[in-house]
Formats: C-alpha cells, sequence, structure tokens
C-alpha cells in the first residue's frame, strides 16, 4: 500500500510537472509567434511588447491570439484553416476564442482567421479594415514586428469595447467559420499618398490648449501629415520616420476626447515649456501633453513624450525611468513636483511635509571618504530624498547615491565636498540646469535600493551624470 501511495504521489508531481511545462511551452514566445519565414523574433523589444499584450489578451479576455509567418507557396486561405484547427489541438483558450494572423512575405498577403466564438466581436468588416487601414500602412514601411504587435493592440481595444457594450458570445466548440479576411500586404513597397495631410498652423496667440485642440482635430480628419506647423522640429522627424495608421488616431481620439475638459496647463519658468496634466495618480488614461515655444509659438512635442511616456496594456500611463530626465524631457519634469514614482514609473501623489520646506532641493546627505581625508573632507552619498522633492522629481536621485562631483565646463567640481555640493545646488538660479555626476550601483544590471547590498561583490558601480531644471 505505502508503495503504491509513493506511486500515485509521483506520478501525480510528474502529472503537474508536465503541466506547468505545457503551459509554459503554450506561451513561449516561439510558440505564439511561429516565425517559419525568419521576419520578426530577432527584434527583442517589440516581442517583449508583444508578449505582454498577448497575454494580457488571455487573461483579461480569454483570447488565444497566435501569429504565423510563412513562405509557403500555396492557397493562405487553405494555409491559415489548416494551421488554425492544427493549433486548436493545443489552445489556451478555455471558451473557443481564438484568432490566427498568418503572414506570408513570399505572396505578400496576410490573413486573419477568427473563431466561431468570436466572429460576433471580430466582424467580416472589422477585420478588413485593421488589414487595410492598420496593417497594410506599417507592411509598407517593412515593419513586420511592429505590424504584428499593433494587430495586438487593436484586437485588445475592440475586446474593451466589447466588453463595454457588446458582448461575447457564450464559450462554444473552437473551430473557425471562415470569418476573417485575406489583404495584399503591400510588405516594403511605399505608399506616395500616405503620410498627407492639410497643413494645421499655430498661432501667436494660441496657448497650448488650443494647439492641443488643433491636434485632436487633425487626428479626427485623419490628417497624417508629418509637418504640421503644430509640430516642434523634434516631432516632425519623429513622424517622418514612424508610421501612422487611421486605427492609431482613432484609438488615440478615443482616449484623448474624455480628458480634455479635465486638463490644467502648467508652465515652466524658463517661458518655452509647458505641460498640459489630468490627475497624474487618478486619470491614468490621460495622457500629459508636451509643449515647447518654437519661433515664438507653441508646438506639440510629442517626440519627448513618445520617448518617456510608456503604456501597460489598460493603457495606463507611466514614466521610463531611465529616460525621464534625458535630453529635452528634464525641462518637462517640473510639472510632476510632488509626485514620486514608483519602481515601474507611475507617479504617486505625496502629502507636503512642511519641515521641509526651507530646503530648497529636499535632500540629505551622509559622509563618505577616500582613504587618507580628513573629516571636513566628507563627500556627499545621498541618505535620504524626499519624494517628490526636487531632487526626486527633477534630478533623479536615490538613496544611496554617492555624489562624485558637479558642474559642467569651467563650473565642473570633481571629489566634491558635501559643503561645495551644498553650495553648488543652491547657487543654481531657478530654471537653470544643474548637473551633478553620481555613482549609481547596479547588480545582475538592476539597481540597488538597499545599503547592505552595495557590500555585495558582483555590485556594478556606474559614473552617470544627472542633470535637472532647479526649482
Amino acid at each position: 500500500m505505502r508503495m503504491i501511495i509513493i506511486g500515485l504521489m509521483v506520478f501525480f508531481l510528474v502529472g503537474c510537472e508536465s503541466k506547468k511545462e505545457s503551459v509554459e511551452e503554450q506561451n513561449s514566445i516561439g510558440n505564439i509567434i511561429i516565425d517559419d519565414a525568419l521576419v520578426v523574433l530577432d527584434n527583442d523589444k517589440v516581442m517583449k511588447q508583444y508578449r505582454e499584450f498577448n497575454q494580457h489578451l488571455l487573461d483579461s479576455f480569454d483570447i488565444d491570439f497566435r501569429t504565423i509567418t510563412t513562405n509557403d507557396e500555396g492557397d493562405i486561405d487553405l494555409f491559415a484553416n489548416r494551421e488554425f484547427k492544427r493549433l486548436q489541438e493545443k489552445s489556451r483558450s478555455h471558451s473557443g476564442k481564438a484568432i490566427l494572423m498568418v503572414i506570408n512575405p513570399l505572396q505578400d498577403k496576410v490573413r486573419l482567421e477568427v473563431s466561431m466564438a468570436l466572429e460576433p466581436v471580430y466582424t467580416d468588416a472589422f477585420v478588413s479594415y485593421i488589414e487595410r487601414k492598420g496593417f497594410v500602412p506599417y507592411f509598407r514601411n517593412d515593419t513586420i514586428a511592429d505590424t504584428i504587435y499593433m494587430a495586438t493592440e487593436l484586437i485588445s481595444d475592440r475586446a474593451y469595447e466589447a466588453q463595454r457594450g457588446k458582448a461575447f458570445m457564450p464559450p462554444m466548440q473552437s473551430k473557425s467559420i471562415g470569418a476573417g479576411a485575406k489583404t495584399k500586404a503591400d510588405i516594403g513597397k511605399k505608399n506616395l499618398h500616405e503620410k498627407k495631410g492639410d497643413n494645421v498652423l499655430s498661432l501667436g496667440s494660441d496657448r497650448p490648449m488650443e494647439v492641443l485642440k488643433k491636434y485632436l482635430a487633425s487626428l479626427k480628419a485623419h490628417n497624417s501629415n508629418p509637418n504640421l506647423d503644430i509640430f516642434t522640429d523634434a516631432t516632425k522627424a519623429f513622424f517622418a520616420k514612424h508610421t501612422v495608421t487611421e486605427p492609431n488616431q482613432d484609438n488615440e481620439v478615443r482616449f484623448l476626447t474624455p480628458c480634455m475638459e479635465s486638463k490644467t496647463v502648467k508652465y515652466a519658468v524658463d517661458g518655452r515649456h509647458a505641460v498640459a496634466l489630468n490627475d497624474p495618480v487618478n486619470q491614468r488614461k490621460c495622457t500629459p501633453h508636451f509643449f515647447k515655444k518654437e519661433q515664438g509659438k507653441w508646438k506639440l512635442d510629442i517626440a519627448t513624450m513618445a520617448q518617456v511616456l510608456r503604456f501597460n496594456t489598460s493603457m495606463d500611463w507611466h514614466f521610463d525611468l531611465q529616460e525621464r530626465l534625458k535630453g529635452e524631457a528634464m525641462y518637462y519634469a517640473f510639472a510632476f513636483d510632488g509626485y514620486g514614482f514608483d519602481g515601474n514609473g507611475y507617479p504617486r501623489k505625496y502629502k507636503k511635509d512642511a519641515k521641509w520646506d526651507k530646503y530648497r532641493w529636499k535632500y540629505t546627505c551622509g559622509g563618505y571618504y577616500h582613504p587618507g581625508e580628513r573629516k571636513e573632507d566628507a563627500h556627499c552619498w545621498i541618505k535620504y530624498v524626499l519624494p517628490g522633492g526636487a531632487a526626486d522629481v527633477r534630478l533623479g536621485l536615490e538613496g544611496m547615491d554617492k555624489i562624485y562631483g558637479f558642474g559642467e565646463g569651467a563650473r565642473r567640481k570633481e571629489n566634491a565636498t558635501i559643503d561645495e555640493l551644498i553650495d553648488y545646488l543652491n547657487s543654481v538660479p531657478r530654471g537653470g540646469v544643474a548637473t551633478v555626476i553620481i555613482e549609481h550601483y547596479y547588480i545582475n544590471g538592476k539597481e540597488v535600493h538597499r545599503f547592505d547590498d552595495i557590500l555585495k561583490p558582483d555590485v556594478e558601480v556606474r559614473y552617470e551624470t544627472r542633470r535637472g531644471i532647479a526649482p
């Protein structure tokens, strides 16, 4: 009896482990995207984003979305139908909700196969629309990986719409009933008529919200001209390189429209930068918009927004903490004074602490020494940074950072003491650029956030220059 029980336990444990491995295998990127044409899997960044959205579709809507790239010379409809049936034998969906996208670069075609359970939501008309207006513009720029990621976003957006209005049908047998469409992809074939539209002027009298309203109107008109006068020069260059589709614009209209009335505009002391902002904690689907004054007129700085803003699968925005203060972006940080950021870059509101009012940058130093130095030679390691204070929001300093030096050019000072650092930061005029050089700690590429971690032998020290606008 004991041997039987042990045998059953071993069988059960092995069975669970096999099931776990089976689930992990089904959810692996190599199974979600079967890249037989060898055109997408080497794009690590896009694949990571796609993997997150794909898992979100499965977790939130039980939709099993797969992609196959192929150079098969046969009929793409027959190929898609055959592969759809094969994949459904081990479907990740428990309710028969499945979509297969087949991309054939050899034949220059794309095909979507939709299961019966999803047909009321992903109708032929919808599928045809996203293929013609969404896929084809991306394919024309030869960005197949971006197209696959964009397809997942569109499918996710449609699922949310169905959830709010048109519900899914009850679970049923997962088989294709021919729903979907095939489209000539025009892979790598530039369209001379894309990126066109009438110019939209920014007037000298326009304030940032007037410019934003003009931008919203251009989105509604599907204006894809990258050289609109309401754009900064950097934004014009950005749009000249990036594909914008009508579904992209429609989604932006859908998210921006309900946020317009509650936006407030904050102006930097330099008079050249502004941010149109909703409540960054309670209205996370309302993207902040950046503006820069060029040629005496307010222009929309989408290039910098694209650099620093990221979105989760629910379309809540957050900062890319590695990019948040680089280049032009540091001039917009002022708008988030009073907000700290969690490890993923989501803003957090902190209560004002009156005892810190007299401290301009709102940080405290501990002392560290080089061999042979005197007590008065103490250098600053950041002991504490007030969340939402200037050292946090505008310079991006963190506890345990060691301040190595400060300033640039003739004002650069290395091996700065605590007193020299304090004097320097206090001397930077309001709205001026403050520069500090720090030692920042990492273990296996990840930031160190505990003091005892910096004593580990595998710690990596990086010297980084931080620039911020003085409060």
